[in-house]
């Protein structure tokens, strides 16, 4: 009997053995709708029917306040200095819709006012999709994370702008983006954005209405988002020098506007520093989306699973459950290839088992073919034998360049999938990838062509056995967007390679994807476009959706340090 087990383990850095959570917290959850492209003109005005159905935002209304505000040398203040203070949100492709109305109260000792930064009334539209990793806390708006986040717009009067139109100290590990040999820049709102405002300073309304770019808008997903700024006053600002009445959408205690929820002190850190307490906007389908199929992943320690490739620890036991080919029936999409005589697919049972840790997925895949049939495990590079593809991404609104390539260098916010080979899981087979012009980098070399490594963001395990048939691979999967009440797209697929067939035809490679398919017709076509595999490897429309659910407390948090890649 040929058993073998093989174990990969990267740096420290990147997977550290303590699990990290962060503090249990109850994001607010906001249901938003869809609107037809086109359909919202950006001129400062909400006069289009389709703002009546938007999602809302309510900080202070004539029933109540959802609001942490300071006093800031106005102690006397019994309410903030606002008639109404409220958002409304829309979405459609790839686009977040935001309509902020604000509405001093008129003729006190505020007025509208702006002078700068840190001084006089500010807005702040703070949004992700990588919820799981925090802003940098320097209180610059974290502009370099742009458009995925998490990061904020700053909005001074008329001008809605990153990080108030200064220039910007850039981490190292954001500085490949710019391709600059510096570490500093000026990122310009206008690169994601498009705005409009409607300002009368005798009534102290100011109305901003958006258009905001962000990769991860579409049906089925979700974004980190927050509302923040401060409440000038010029009288206050006279008199003391200093008038920045910070306030936060969230966290708020109901209707306690100056009530202080954590005990921090300061409503402006929740969007300048801490993104931890953001609330999700959650993308409801319109009419024409597809509806995507969802699975409820539970969280688990990080320590508890050891990346061996035996799915031998006690949490797995209430894993999310993804049955492909059991003895119950078939969720899969699957080809024939040169074999019309198959009445199934060549596999006892595929199966896959999902869990979740802050910025991790773990995934354990069993992949178990009839033994001593036509096929037997092989492995023959790319494009031959048994192949396995893990496919993720926390941008839904941006699909895959259809190229076949895997998309390799979107890691590892995605869309993109991983190639596993036999023991082997890899970006691409390992091979140099083109790059296209949005993706290019900082890269040590002056073209345009990269190999790109699975040991970046994934540690893998493998356990084959060439008599059984049987294929288990167990992988640890990083990815910026995971955690409590997030979700991400997620999809697997691959081949199942034949030996005999491959000698005869000098072809064998028989595609399968699970999503999408028909329910218990493996061979069936749900969409009519006859190739399983371009569903993992072209086009991530129809890929499913994990949401992530029950967080587990870990007893020691660990260091932040130790989740980054």
């Amino acid at each position: 009997m040929s058993k073998f087990k093989l174990l990969s383990f990267w740096l420290l850095l990147i997977f550290g053995t303590v699990s990290v959570f962060a503090q249990e917290y109850v994001r607010k959850e906001v249901e938003v709708p869809k609107v037809d492209s086109g359909a919202i003109t950006i001129d400062g005005m909400m006069n289009e029917p389709e703002w009546a159905d938007a999602a809302h935002a309510d900080l202070i209304t004539n029933s109540g306040y959802e609001i942490f505000a300071l006093y800031y040398y106005r102690d006397g203040l019994l309410e903030p200095d606002f008639d109404e203070l409220y958002a409304r949100m829309l979405w459609s492709k790839d686009t977040l819709y935001v309509f902020m109305h604000w509405d001093e109260f008129h003729n006190d000792s505020t007025n509208l006012y702006w002078n700068g930064k840190w001084t006089g009334d500010q807005l702040f539209i703070s949004l992700s999709d990588r919820i799981a990793q925090n802003l940098k806390g320097w209180y610059d708006g974290n502009s370099y994370a742009a458009p995925d986040g998490p990061y904020h717009y700053w909005v001074l009067g008329p001008e809605m702008t990153l990080n108030g139109g200064d220039i910007t100290y850039i981490p190292e590990e954001f500085r490949g983006a710019t391709c600059q040999d510096d570490s500093q820049k000026v990122f310009n709102a206008s690169d994601y954005a498009r705005w409009a405002a409607v300002i009368d300073t005798n009534t102290g309304v100011w109305d901003m209405e958006m258009a905001i770019y962000s990769p991860n808008v579409n049906a089925q997903s979700c974004l980190g988002f927050n509302i923040g700024g401060s409440v000038g006053s010029s009288y206050t600002d006279a008199q003391y020098g200093d008038a920045y009445g910070y306030f936060t959408w969230q966290p708020n205690i109901p209707d306690d506007p100056f009530g202080d929820p954590y005990g921090n002190g300061d409503p402006g850190y929740y969007n300048l520093a801490n993104s931890d307490y953001w609330a999700v906007l959650k993308f409801m389908p319109g009419n024409d989306d597809i509806t995507r199929h969802t699975v409820d992943v539970p969280g688990v320690q990080r320590a508890n699973i050891q990346i061996d490739g035996e799915m031998n620890e006690a949490d797995w036991n209430n894993a999310a459950d993804i049955g492909m080919i059991t003895n119950s029936g078939y969720e899969i999409f699957s080809l024939y290839y040169y074999r019309d005589g198959l009445t199934e697919p060549d596999l006892d049972e595929l199966s896959a088992k999902l869990l979740w840790s802050d910025n991790y997925l773990y995934v354990f895949m069993h992949w178990d073919e009839f033994h001593n049939d036509s096929t037997n495990l092989y492995w023959n590079g790319k494009w031959t034998g048994d192949q396995l593809f893990i496919s993720l991404s926390n941008r839904l609104g941006v699909n895959m360049k259809g190229w076949y390539d895997g998309n390799s260098y979107a890691a590892p916010d995605g869309p993109y999938h991983y190639w596993v080979l036999g023991p082997d899981m890899t970006l691409n087979g390992g091979d140099t990838t083109y790059v296209p012009d949005e993706y290019r980098k900082c890269f040590d070399m002056g073209d345009s062509i990269r190999v790109f490594y699975a040991s970046d963001y994934a540690q893998w395990a493998a356990v084959i056995d060439t008599n059984t048939g049987v294929w288990d691979m167990e992988m640890k999967i990083y990815n910026p967007n995971i955690t409590n009440q997030s979700c991400i797209a997620y999809n697997m697929g691959g081949s199942f390679g034949s030996s005999y067939t491959d000698a005869q035809y000098g072809d064998a490679y028989a595609y399968w994807t699970w999503q999408p398919n028909i329910p218990d017709d493996p061979f069936g076509d749900p969409y009519g476009n006859g190739d399983p595999g371009y569903y993992n490897l072209a086009n991530s429309d129809y890929w499913a959706v994990l949401n992530f659910t029950s967080p587990v407390t870990a007893v020691d948090p660990g260091s932040q340090a130790e989740q980054l890649p």
